[in-house]
Formats: C-alpha cells, sequence, structure tokens
C-alpha cells in the first residue's frame, strides 16, 4: 500500500491474493484521510526559540499542497531520453545521469597533511620527543616522513576517493533490492522543495543530515535518496564496529567514513579527523550523521554520531565554515528490516554480511512500506549565536537533584532555576563546556527528527493490540479504535503514512504482523484478533507501538504520575479525588527527572516548569483531567448584607494591597474525566511507558539479589542484568521489558542518580560497583518504591 500524489491509498497488483475474512460481515466501510480539514499536519518546524530566522527564511508556503513521490518508481519522464528501449531501461539510466561530485580535496592527502591544525600537532611532537629533538637537524626529514606516513595511514582508516562507477552500479543492485521489499518508498515533495530552497539561498553552505536510526538499511537507504534528489552523493559517518575489513573498504568508496582506528584519541589522529570534516565541509559536501544506535524498540544515543556532531560544532567554531544548514530527517516503516529478518529467532541480526543476506529473504513475505520525512533546515551559526541553553543555567545531576527526593531528605522537587538561580549571562551560564552544547544540541535534532516521522498502520494497530486488547478483540472493535486514534495522531500534530480505506489498512497491518497474531472466527461473523505469546511476538508489536510513544508522550508522562497520586489514594473513589497542582508537578518533575532524556526528547530552550505546565494542558485538553477551584477557598464576592460602620477606613493613594491588578496565589485542583472514553484512554497512556518504567523497576529489584553488590564491567553488569529482565519476562509474558537496550538505559541512569560507583580500569573499561549508599538495604527498597509508584498494575 502506498500514498499516492492525491492522497489516496494503492495497492501493488499481485496474482495471488489471500483473503483474511469475507467482505460480507456487516462491518461499514469508513475511509480514513490522512489530514483534518483540507492540509496536511505541519511537521519538522524549527525551533522559534533557538532558530527564528530559519523559521521564517525557509519556510516553503506551499508545504501541504504538494504531493508524495515514490522514490523506487523510474519512469521515461525522469531521463532525458524518449522510446521504448528507455522505458525498459529507465533504471539505469536515471542512475547513471545523476551528478556524482569527486571530493577534489581528498584526491590529493597533502591538503589535509598541510592543514594547519595538524601541523600544530606535528610541531609539538619533536619538543616532545627527546630522542628526535637531540638528533639535530639532519634527522628533521626523516621525521618529517614519519609523521607524513602515520597522517596518510589515519586518512586512510577514515576515507577513500568516491567511485562512480562503483557507486552507481551499487545503486541500481540497491533499487533492485528495496523492489523485492518494498511496495514503494515515499518521499514529501514538499519537503524536499524546502531542503532543495534553503541549499539555493545558501549557496555554498554545506548540508548536514541529522536522522533517527530505526534499522541497519537506513544506512543505505538514505545516501541512495540524497543521490537520487540531486543532492550529491555525502559523506556517511557510519560505526565500523563490526564491519569486516574487505567489506569497509567497499564502502569507503561508496562515500562512508570511520572513526580512526584509536577513535580519534590520540592528538595526531584527532587533528587529522578534525582537518577532513573542516576541508569538507568547507568545499560544500553534504554530510549524514546517524544520532542513534540501531536499537528497535528504544532511543539510544550513538557515541559514534556524537563524536562526528562534535566535529561538525568544531568545524564551525574553527571560522573554517562560515555557516552549516542542519536537516533533522525521520524514517518510518512499517515493518521494520531488523524485525521482519529476525522474526522467529531468539535475537535480532547482527553483523552487516548476515544483515545483507537475510535480507534477500525478505521479499518472500509481504511487501511493505517505509517513508522518509525531511525536517525544515536551520542555520547552525544561528543555533550557536542566541545561546538559549545557557538562560536556563547548567543541568543537575540525578545524584544533585533526584537522589535526596528518593531517599526522603527534600520533601519536594524543584526545578533547575530554584536550585541554581540561573540568569541569562551569569557565570554558572557561561561556565557550559562544549559537550554539553553538542548533547543538547543532539537532543534539539533528534526532537524534530522524531516529530517529523510518518506513523504508519502497523504501529496503530501494534499499539491497540499490545497496550489495550492485549487478551485480544474483535475485528469490529480494532475497526473503530484505528479510526479514532488516527485522528488522535493527527490532532496532536503528528502526520501518518497511510490513507484509504480502514478495512485495507487494517488488513495490511494486519499482514505485516502475521507472525505476532493469530485470527479466530467468533460467531456472530465477527472475528477475533489475538496477540502471539513468544518472546519473538512480542517483541516485534513493541518495536512496532514504540513510534506511538513520542506522540502521546506528555499525555503518557501524566496519567503516570495521575496514577501514583491515586495509588496514595486507594481508599477513595477515583471521581471522588481532587489532585492539588503543586502534587502533580512534583510526581511530573520526579518522573521526568528519571527517564532517560533521549526518551523525553526535551528541548533544550525549555525549563522543566515549562514543561510540567505543557503536560497539565494536554491532560485537560484531551479530556483526562478538568480543572476545579479550592473549595475551602472564600466565595469571590460576598452578597451577605452588613452594616455600615460609623468610622470610614481610609488607605493611602499608593497602598493596593486590594487592588485588582495584584496577582493572588490561587491554588488549582484537578480531577479525573467522568467520560468513559476518556477513562478507557487513560490506562493506554499509562501502559505506553510500561515497558521502560518496568524495566527500571525489575533493574531496582535485580539491585537486592545475591551478587548484585560486586565489581563488574558495564558491559557485563547489563548483561547479568538482561538475562534477569528475560527470566522474569518468561514469567509473566511481558517480553517488552526485556530489551537489551533499555537494559543499557536502566545502568546509565542509576550511575547518574549514584547508585553505582564508577572506576576507570584498563582503557575505555569502566567498573561498576555499588555505592555506600546503595549498600543499604532500606536505600535500595525506597528505590524500588520511588519506581513502583508509576508503573501500571491494571
Amino acid at each position: 500500500m502506498m500514498a499516492s500524489g492525491d492522497g489516496q491509498t494503492q495497492t501493488r497488483p499481485s496474482k495471488v491474493q489471500s483473503r483474511l475474512w469475507p467482505l460480507g460481515s456487516g462491518i461499514r466501510i469508513e475511509t480514513v484521510t490522512p489530514f483534518l480539514g483540507k492540509y496536511r499536519p505541519f511537521v519538522g518546524l524549527s525551533c522559534q526559540s533557538c532558530t527564528p530566522k530559519s523559521m521564517e527564511s525557509f519556510f516553503y508556503k506551499r508545504y501541504t499542497e504538494l504531493g508524495f513521490h515514490n522514490a523506487l518508481h523510474m519512469t521515461e519522464a525522469d531521463s532525458r531520453f524518449r522510446g521504448w528501449l528507455v522505458r525498459r531501461l529507465s533504471c539505469v539510466l536515471f542512475i547513471w545521469e545523476r551528478p556524482v561530485d569527486r571530493d577534489s580535496s581528498f584526491d590529493q592527502p597533502e591538503t589535509i597533511y598541510k592543514h594547519s591544525s595538524v601541523q600544530s600537532v606535528i610541531d609539538q611532537v619533536p619538543a616532545l620527543d627527546g630522542d628526535v629533538k637531540s638528533a639535530g637537524p639532519v634527522s628533521a626529514p626523516i621525521f618529517a616522513s614519519k609523521c607524513h606516513v602515520e597522517v596518510l595511514k589515519v586518512i586512510r582508516h577514515i576515507q577513500s576517493p568516491l567511485s562512480p562507477f562503483l557507486i552507481r552500479v551499487t545503486y541500481w543492485f540497491l533499487v533492485k533490492l528495496l523492489n523485492s521489499l518494498f511496495v514503494n518508498v515515499q518521499l514529501h515533495l514538499g519537503q524536499i522543495a524546502i531542503v532543495r530552497q534553503a541549499s539555493n539561498a545558501c549557496p555554498g553552505t554545506p548540508l548536514v543530515f541529522l536522522s533517527v536510526h530505526c534499522s541497519w538499511l537506513d544506512n543505505l537507504l538514505l545516501p541512495f535518496l540524497l543521490f537520487s534528489q540531486n543532492f550529491g552523493v555525502p559523506r556517511v559517518a557510519w560505526d565500523g564496529m563490526n564491519c569486516p575489513p574487505l567489506l569497509r573498504s567497499v564502502l569507503k568508496c561508496l562515500g562512508v567514513m570511520f572513526l580512526p582506528a584509536d577513535g580519534g584519541s590520540e592528538p595526531l589522529s584527532a587533528a587529522v579527523l578534525s582537518a577532513y570534516i573542516r576541508t569538507f565541509l568547507a568545499e560544500g559536501h553534504s554530510l549524514l550523521i546517524f544520532l542513534e544506535s540501531s536499537s528497535p524498540g528504544s532511543r539510544c544515543l550513538s557515541p559514534v554520531g556524537n563524536k562526528w556532531v562534535r566535529q561538525v560544532f568544531q568545524a564551525l567554531q574553527s571560522g573554517d565554515v562560515s555557516d552549516i544548514l542542519i536537516v533533522p530527517v525521520g524514517i518510518s516503516y512499517d515493518s521494520s528490516p531488523d524485525t521482519r529478518s529476525a522474526r522467529g529467532e531468539e535475537a535480532p541480526i547482527s553483523g552487516v554480511w548476515h544483515s545483507l543476506l537475510s535480507a534477500l529473504r525478505l521479499g518472500t513475505g509481504h511487501l511493505s512500506c517505509a517513508r522518509v520525512d525531511f525536517a525544515q533546515p536551520f542555520s547552525l551559526q544561528e543555533y550557536t549565536s542566541n545561546y538559549i541553553w545557557r538562560r536556563l543555567g547548567p543541568t543537575l545531576s540525578l545524584r544533585e537533584s533526584l537522589l535526596p527526593y528518593i531517599l526522603g531528605t527534600r520533601s519536594k522537587m524543584q526545578s533547575v532555576e530554584e536550585e541554581v538561580g540561573g540568569e541569562p549571562g551569569t557565570a554558572a551560564g557561561r561556565g557550559q563546556d562544549e559537550q554539553s552544547q553538542v548533547d543538547r544540541f543532539i537532543l534539539h535534532c533528534l526532537e524534530g527528527a522524531v516529530s517529523c516521522s510518518a506513523v504508519m498502520s502497523s504501529n496503530i494497530t501494534s499499539a491497540l493490540l499490545l497496550h489495550r486488547y492485549r487478551e485480544g478483540v474483535s475485528l469490529s472493535r480494532l475497526l473503530c479504535d484505528f479510526s479514532l486514534l488516527t485522528e488522535d495522531i493527527l490532532l496532536r500534530g503528528f502526520d501518518v503514512g497511510f490513507s484509504g480505506q480502514r478495512w485495507d489498512l487494517v488488513l495490511h497491518s494486519l499482514r505485516m504482523l502475521q507472525g505476532s497474531v493469530s485470527l479466530r472466527s467468533v460467531p456472530p461473523g465477527d472475528i477475533c484478533v489475538l496477540c502471539g505469546r513468544s518472546q519473538a511476538a512480542v517483541r516485534e508489536l513493541s518495536h512496532q507501538s514504540a513510534a506511538l510513544l513520542p506522540v502521546f508522550l506528555y499525555e503518557a508522562l501524566g496519567a503516570c504520575a495521575v496514577y501514583a497520586l491515586l495509588s496514595q489514594m486507594s481508599s477513595m473513589g477515583p471521581v471522588e479525588v481532587l489532585f492539588e497542582q503543586n502534587e502533580l508537578i512534583d510526581k511530573l518533575m520526579s518522573l521526568w527527572s528519571l527517564l532517560p532524556r533521549a526518551l523525553l526528547l526535551q528541548l533544550p530552550c525549555q525549563s522543566l516548569d515549562t514543561l510540567c505546565q505543557d503536560v497539565l494542558d494536554k491532560l485537560i485538553r484531551c479530556g483526562l483531567l478538568s480543572m476545579h477551584e479550592d473549595p475551602s477557598a472564600p466565595i469571590a464576592c460576598d452578597i451577605v448584607r452588613s452594616r455600615f460602620v460609623e468610622r470610614l477606613c481610609w488607605k493611602a493613594t499608593d497602598d493596593l494591597s486590594d487592588s485588582d491588578s495584584m496577582e493572588e496565589e490561587v491554588q488549582r485542583y484537578y480531577k479525573l474525566g467522568h467520560d468513559d472514553n476518556h477513562l478507557d484512554f487513560f490506562p493506554f497512556l499509562c501502559r505506553l511507558l510500561c515497558p521502560v518504567l518496568r524495566t527500571y523497576e525489575r533493574a531496582a529489584c535485580f539491585l537486592q539479589e545475591p551478587g548484585a553488590s560486586g565489581q563488574d564491567t558495564e558491559p557485563e553488569y547489563v548483561d547479568r542484568l538482561h538475562l534477569y529482565l528475560l527470566q522474569k519476562a518468561g514469567e509473566d509474558g511481558s517480553f517488552e521489558c526485556a530489551e537489551h537496550s533499555l537494559a543499557v538505559c536502566a545502568v546509565s541512569t542509576f550511575v547518574e542518580l549514584g547508585v553505582f560507583e564508577c572506576s576507570r580500569g584498563t582503557p575505555g573499561e569502566v567498573t561498576l560497583q555499588l555505592s555506600e549508599t546503595f549498600l543499604i538495604q532500606e536505600n535500595c527498597r525506597k528505590l524500588l518504591c520511588f519506581i513502583q509508584q508509576f508503573v501500571y498494575k491494571g
């Protein structure tokens, strides 16, 4: 199925089409449109606070009036030639006519060797090397030759000159591979026009694409799409940890870059890497960086992507590049190649060769759809010049802010501004280091990439089956909830990657999830859809439903905070309970501080107080909460008759104590909504966060297991925790809480919280040991109780 230019869904014809149920079941057919009213939702707009000029300059006014383009559909109209032979060779001609810009500077590595940053490091080496220094001028040419060889060795490890012939042959083969995997790969023509308009408005300015990472196929798909849209051949930053040497050599000829062998830790390799990025961007070439590690089901920031983004920052700050255009990129699959290739296996496919070979058998199943979205470009120079993050002051660590609240030494969570007293231009604001700026910038771009990613039909169906109807649901009810949830997604400003009759959409999503669901005929003439109980089935549903968490993130956080307050008032009925605003904000702040930042996608220009108030506003807007006044406060207008006093009490003219202009502190109260639909929506929102919260809960339980206080390296402890999560998931079938990536997030949060003390061993190895605070079992119990209050038990 695919979204055509007019917004209708088309299906690729096939010789054999099997029906899962008869059409005459009496269910009303309804068309689902990907927009409300006349226009599609605006997605991927740049931040108005951080980049207001970019938002105004690069805004394309006909954004919603343009249709879609299938990147895999190449016809005679896409080439300069016409005729019957051209129609049969349109794919070859299209790829052969795309321009391939050769990196002229990198055909001559002397450009990198003579760069000022490299030469400054080389000049410092003789001063540190006593043997070379004492050898005199005779050894200077020998030393220069050795440095030249080392520089060339680092350059060859990073990149190789592009091979136009190999690029065209590889992309032609990739088109054949993608056609065997997908019905279509959709691009929004309006988004492409925005990027092209921004590039033309700033000639010579390099484009840096910062993308989410949903699958191993993203590394091949995105460069091909940029190449097909005449953006040249971008250099792509890869993580070469599991890449064999032969494949590494081939990939570098296709435009792939790798970090130096030492990761850029040595002064010479760091200088060569910096000079390479500066020279490359100064020539105006494009760069593609993945912000996430390829871990389906959860968001884990990539350490390799962090290093490359930091190099981009340094290139701008050095002055070699005047400005850089940043383009966040979102990717959506209605059936991820990772989960499809791993279906029926105990672990996902690992290794590049294994992934490529597994792709050959994916075409035997039902073809899926893919969608790539480009957010609005913005200027990195404008972003860095605003320094919005300085107004918020430095971010406190969890050990300073959340740990006292958990242990009971502080009765209230306080915001960053109250703790630091941050003011614009203070020493605390000026003390932000470069790495903190890079981390906040990455979160800013990741939020833009996620917000522009389309939600697919299989994402909605998976979320309904896993988080609302895990015990099974009738097809008629599933069709009804599918339409309602689609409207909720569009109302929240997110786009969907489908359109057409909801019968066909649900049928298509069930075909994509055929290994995870089962269908049973039930009287009278209906069908029951059941979730699979196996580990592979639950994990696939969890990976697909994770796409809905960013859509309902604020509502899910608010629902879990309300549930925490309800669990403390279990003796009272939920409709009769009034929640104080301060109590709700207190719970929201503590929950927000606990969860990983990559999951929350918090913008650096927003304070925690503002985000908590936005959560409450969204809960009121969707009907889960209603605002009430303080029942114990006196009435606003006293209408009781009273006798006049004999003496008039005059006040000074400047006494404004009873003036209406004085703002009075009024306590606000909230109550749960009475509508049954809203009460049904409440458990669904709580369960969206359950995979993360329940993983954190079991990680806290694991602290009390025998041997948990021993010294382990961080990867060893994560593996032990993952085995414990699998054991607990095998008892109740909650395999969505047993992801390895979630175990990594839990350990990382506990390290920052102060649960573990870290000690450096061998280079690159961190040893974990329980801190003195959590060697006390009572403190471990307090941590467990703190997390358990947010975990929905229904």
